[in-house]
């Protein structure tokens, strides 16, 4: 059981830079101004830094539990689910979105959310 609770801790990094990653490009390949692509494709991996930061990071002084932090991890998950889904990306976006069920799933039976 210990391997599949440190394999657990690999999937939620692999999936937290991945995200970051994809959010970045879904803003730069926007269908929308130059301008607009630059901004969107900067700004959505920072705002995901600063929520996971603030409220999702385990040394945040702000850091929920339980039920909310369940909420927002989910939430953040869906969101860059949506993107892949959105770029047409639909292999990449169920995968994403298995591998995210399993991490939370194996995080609430190890109680290490």
């Amino acid at each position: 059981m210990t391997i599949i609770k440190i394999a657990n801790y690999g999937i939620a990094f692999l999936l937290e830079m991945s995200a970051l990653f994809i959010l970045g490009y879904w803003g730069f390949h926007l269908q929308a101004d130059k301008t607009i692509r630059i901004v969107v494709g900067i700004l959505a991996p920072l705002a995901m830094i600063v929520i996971w930061g603030i409220w999702c990071a385990p040394t945040s002084t702000h850091r929920l539990d339980g039920i909310w932090l369940l909420l927002i991890k989910c939430l953040i998950f869906a969101i860059v689910t949506y993107c892949l889904f959105s770029m047409k990306l639909t292999p990449f976006a169920v995968t994403f979105g298995f591998l995210v069920i399993l991490h939370l799933g194996l995080s609430l039976y190890f109680k290490t959310l």
